[in-house]
């Protein structure tokens, strides 16, 4: 099992349960060394038309008022518990190249980011990353990755395999197909060109079994990390992404460490936090 996490949200992005202190004190008991606050950052209404910011739930995340308040409650949580483990305080983020200055912001608050692409622009229109790629609109996807990770702003690209939620091949088939192996390949070489790394997502086998039909899991995607594998220089760091204080240690957790024992991953015990 893991030690160290640093994917993890509170009840203030509407779609968790727990604060900070519920999250501190579970790993704690899990015997954690460090915990990463990275709840959901703030989006603005006019990052996006009122359609693409509904699509895209972008409500769910936490409101700009209750920044200080979340940051107060880490703070809190280190003065108190700061001698059984060390705590980092963090964002999840998008990533909208114009509005890399917000990003900025967000991090001169922050020990670190994670970038994690829920959706991006492409063609002048914000599509969903859930259920908008394929096979013409991947380049979008993979885009959006690759100018997020060079701003230098992001320590981890979190469930970089995402793209695989609902892609569609030019058949329109769910199909691992040249698009994605070229993607996979990007995405690597540029994490490892800016020191980024790449999270494999235990929340994947929630998502999995909440939307999926059958019995693959919609990501993390075995194929993506087949070919993730052969970049030694990669970093790579399992993720709980964790939405419930029970998460950080449950059996998607023991799965997800199992899964990249068997394909053979060089996984990072311990992320190291950049600092811009």
């Amino acid at each position: 099992m893991i030690k160290n996490n640093y994917h993890t949200h509170t009840a203030y992005c509407h779609h968790a349960v727990g604060n900070v202190e519920d999250y501190v004190v579970a790993a704690i008991r899990y015997g954690f060394e460090e915990l990463g606050m990275s709840d959901h950052a703030p989006i603005l209404e006019n990052f996006m038309t009122k359609s693409e910011y509904d699509k895209n739930w972008c409500y769910q995340n936490m409101k700009s008022d209750i920044v200080p308040i979340y940051l107060n409650e880490i703070e809190q949580a280190r003065w108190k518990y700061g001698r059984q483990i060390h705590i980092y305080s963090g964002f999840e983020t998008e990533f909208l190249p114009e509005q890399i200055e917000f990003y900025r912001e967000l991090k001169s608050k922050v020990d670190y980011l994670n970038l994690g692409i829920h959706y991006f622009r492409y063609k002048g229109k914000i599509l969903n990353s859930f259920s908008e790629v394929n096979y013409n609109t991947l380049n979008g996807y993979v885009e959006t990755a690759i100018m997020g990770m060079k701003t230098g702003l992001f320590t981890t690209f979190v469930h970089p395999d995402l793209f695989m939620f609902q892609y569609q091949n030019v058949f329109g088939k769910r199909e691992f197909d040249s698009y994605c192996i070229e993607a996979t390949k990007r995405i690597c070489e540029t994490a490892i060109e800016c020191g980024v790394y790449l999270e494999v997502n235990a929340n994947g086998l929630r998502n999995s079994v909440v939307y999926g039909d059958s019995e693959e899991w919609l990501y993390p995607y075995r194929d993506f990390w087949n070919i993730a594998k052969e970049y030694k220089e990669l970093k790579i760091i399992i993720g709980a992404d964790a939405h419930n204080p029970l998460h950080l240690a449950n059996e998607d957790v023991e799965m997800i460490c199992r899964f990249c024992e068997e394909l053979g991953l060089n996984i990072e015990d311990r992320m190291e936090v950049k600092s811009v």
